[in-house]
């Protein structure tokens, strides 16, 4: 059914068009009342369609009409041609759009721009196959649609990397392959190789282990042979080792600490360790910093340091003074481990809110970095699992170590003793896998005015948009992408939040920056024949999300289209009218 709408598109204000003309068409009538001549009615009519013309001209009025519109079908790369028939044979008043990527179809029609989908999106029931990216989606506007995908292409299909990746330090590289065959996958990187044996067929997951030893941006690649190769380029970001202030406070010195001291001490990290020799008297040992006397915990010393080691003992025999000091700075960003839980924990409940029980079992048989199975001696302990406590360390359920969030630090805890035996050993890697990441996670965090991070998943390809966002302290940042100004637009919620968006450039590595100080991110666009299987599922897992969650029913809709009436129809009507009004004192 169609409705006709009228409306107006005036040239001078609506009010002053009615105000002249109103005037003027009393005027006019008047006067045709005043000649003695014939054809009244006729001349009244045509003053009447003289100032109807001029009314068009001024007016410029236009028609809006309801027409009925069907809905569509939109086929992306990947679609399964099953799904688009079994569709078209429920519903065959069904419309079918495909983009560029897509396959033929019969009775298709190719959108050749995407500005096209701005036209179709409102309208768009079902997306097949891999779906839309995100730039498309943006120009679709309206998403009540629902997504279809396809069969997921051979290949990596998702990939995690432990961020951030330092040099001298064991980092691990997950991801899903998706394969048809038994196949070998190795990557290479920083110079080293390391392999995985895959055996089955669909989704297999996959591990490597590196251990990068120098900072800098790298290229590494994952490949394999067979019937189905991978070879993808995978850019990696290692970043300098963090120098930390350390200050390890114990009751009695131990094998544990003395090992742990020597390693953190080939990093680099500024070491002073307190032990007590009698009751009043303590013992000190340095490394990489100098010499300095500490009696009492004080807000000065506490904030100073980036991380505390500190035995339970120690801890609880600390005056309520030295407890203030050190638990503002956690407050402040402080991190502290905690190396033995006391069977009371309430009295360390100031620090770390947990829960524990005693258990029987004294020892672990845990796998860390390698396949070698390590017994190690464990506090008899269970901490009780809760939302506040993030797990590092675990084994089957049981939490070996892990922290707790208290203000902008973290305290945490270990329950391993005896790790050194890992060391002498020779693994450093399992050791490194035991201390680092425990120390990475709980130490003070770096203070930075400006936190930069990328919307968009990996890859990245060239001309297409890059999403990024700036947590600020609370300057406006001005920020360059390969030293080209890009304009920031703050979230209107959310104050010092910035996001800008740019589009990547050629294949390799680039970066963004910020002029006020040193904060830097890279990033690495890829070759458009890189990474397809992973993009492919980047692309559908932001589809489902998109997708509408109630479907329209599928019916015809209403598309208003406006049409302007033709000025030309005024200009013949006043032709004809004045002629008349001419003609009629001359018959």
């Amino acid at each position: 059914m169609s409705k006709f709408g009228l409306s107006f598109d005036p040239v001078f204000p609506l009010w002053a068009v009615g105000l002249i003309v109103g005037i003027a068409f009393a005027f006019f009538i008047w006067k045709e009342f005043q000649r003695k001549q014939r054809f009244l009615i006729a001349r009244i009519i045509a003053q009447v369609l003289i100032l109807t013309s001029i009314l068009g001209l001024l007016l410029k009025p236009s028609f809006k009409e309801e027409k009925p519109s069907l809905k569509n079908i939109l086929l992306t790369k990947g679609y399964d041609k099953s799904k688009a028939d079994s569709l078209l044979k429920i519903h065959p008043t069904l419309k079918i759009y495909r983009t560029e990527e897509a396959e033929s179809f019969p009775l298709s029609e190719s959108l050749n721009e995407n500005q096209n989908l701005s036209n179709i999106g409102e309208e768009t029931l079902f997306v097949l196959g891999s779906g839309l990216s995100s730039d498309e989606l943006d120009l679709v506007g309206n998403r009540n649609f629902q997504f279809l995908p396809g069969n997921i292409p051979l290949g990596i299909t998702q990939l995690f990397i432990e961020k951030p990746i330092r040099a001298n330090e064991s980092a691990y590289i997950r991801g899903v392959l998706n394969t048809n065959e038994n196949v070998v996958l190795k990557l290479s990187a920083f110079g080293t190789e390391d392999s995985v044996s895959l055996k089955g067929k669909g989704l297999v997951p996959f591990s490597f282990s590196t251990k990068p030893k120098q900072q800098g941006l790298f290229v590494c690649t994952i490949s394999s042979k067979g019937d189905n190769p991978v070879n993808e380029k995978l850019p990696i970001e290692v970043v300098p080792e963090q120098k930390l202030k350390i200050l390890v406070l114990q009751k009695f010195p131990t094998a544990e600490i003395r090992y742990l001291k020597n390693y953190l001490a080939e990093k680099g990290h500024a070491i002073a360790l307190r032990y007590q020799t009698s009751k009043n008297n303590f013992k000190y040992e340095y490394a990489n910093t100098a010499s300095s006397r500490i009696d009492k915990i004080t807000p000065e010393l506490a904030e100073s340091i980036d991380l505390l080691f500190i035995d339970s003992s120690v801890l609880t025999g600390l005056s309520s003074s030295e407890k203030n000091a050190l638990g503002n700075a956690i407050q402040n960003g402080l991190g502290m481990i905690i190396l033995e839980i006391p069977e009371k924990e309430k009295t360390i409940s100031q620090f770390l809110p947990i829960s524990v029980k005693q258990i029987a079992l004294d020892t672990v048989h845990i796998k860390l970095s390698d396949s070698k199975l390590h017994v190690l001696p464990a506090q008899s302990i269970e901490i009780t699992p809760d939302p506040s406590i993030r797990p590092v360390t675990t084994h089957r359920e049981r939490i070996l170590s892990g922290y707790h969030y208290n203000g902008a630090g973290k305290v945490a805890f270990q329950l391993l003793s005896e790790t050194y035996k890992i060391r002498l050993e020779g693994n450093v890697d399992d050791y490194s896998t035991i201390w680092s990441t425990l120390i990475e996670y709980t130490a003070r965090s770096k203070n930075e005015k400006f936190k930069m991070s990328i919307n968009n998943p990996f890859p990245y390809y060239t001309d297409e948009s890059v999403s990024m966002e700036i947590i600020s302290s609370g300057t406006k940042p001005t920020l360059l992408s390969d030293k080209t100004l890009l304009p920031l637009t703050e979230d209107v919620i959310i104050d010092d939040l910035w996001k800008a968006k740019t589009w990547a450039g050629n294949s390799g590595w680039h970066q963004f920056s910020i002029k006020e100080d040193s904060t830097e991110l890279h990033y690495f666009v890829s070759a458009k024949e890189d990474w397809k299987a992973l993009r492919f599922s980047n692309q559908v897992r932001e589809n489902l999300l998109a997708q509408s969650s109630v479907i329209s029913e599928i019916r015809t809709i209403n598309k208003y289209e406006t049409k302007e009436i033709s000025q030309v129809i005024f200009y013949f009507i006043f032709l004809i009218a004045a002629g008349f009004l001419w003609l009629a004192p001359k018959i």
